[in-house]
């Protein structure tokens, strides 16, 4: 595969795709499947439901295909998708949930942040364990954050999102956005303050 193919372009590729080039559609899932998954493992944790809800994602974007129309990036479009699957998922569950997204998140997850956050700790079995309690300490202050601050810091910070597209995305202002990651990112530092503390 030649370079240039390696940095074409999402939209470029679903428009391809929606022509009927299933490289171009392979290519735009090898690309996107482990951060959309991510996020919807992030978001349920619950590994079973997960994987569900990423087929459904992928589904959903084959089915659009003929109708896409690159007026935002492909990005922002893809975890609309994503997050209109999350929310069908919660809906049928318990539609309080859509009511306020300020619940506190469960922890039934197998992989979770911390497989991140602890990719590249030491390989001293003593320091590896440091590490591993400090990441899955990140992992619990992650999940216990309201649910809307939760999604725009993981939007964020794992899919890679501005605020703006994290404002397509979830249909809140930027201002907004920014704010939900602010208080985020603050909750997050005060959590982690004692490993900081013993550094």
């Amino acid at each position: 595969m030649a370079e240039g193919d390696l940095a074409e372009a999402d939209e470029s590729l679903m428009l391809r795709f929606a022509a009927g080039d299933m490289a171009a559609f392979e290519r735009l899932y090898d690309r996107h499947e482990r951060p959309v998954y991510r996020f919807l493992l992030r978001s349920v944790r619950i590994q079973a439901v997960a994987d569900e809800l990423l087929q459904e994602v992928w589904i959903s974007v084959i089915r659009a295909a003929k109708s896409y129309r690159p007026q935002a990036a492909f990005t922002t479009w893809l975890y609309r998708v994503a997050r209109s699957r999350l929310i069908d998922h919660w809906r049928a569950r318990d539609p309080e949930v859509l009511e306020s997204l300020d619940q506190p998140a469960g922890t039934d997850c197998d992989a979770t942040l911390l497989d991140l956050v602890a990719a590249d700790v030491s390989q001293q079995p003593e320091v590896e364990a440091v590490n591993r309690a400090q990441a899955r300490a990140f992992v619990a202050a992650v999940e216990q954050l309201p649910a809307a601050q939760r999604e725009a810091f993981l939007l964020h910070v794992d899919a890679g999102l501005t605020h703006e597209q994290i404002a397509n995305v979830t249909g809140a202002g930027a201002e907004t956005v920014k704010s939900r990651i602010r208080y985020a990112t603050a909750k997050l530092r005060t959590n982690m303050q004692p490993w900081r503390a013993n550094r």
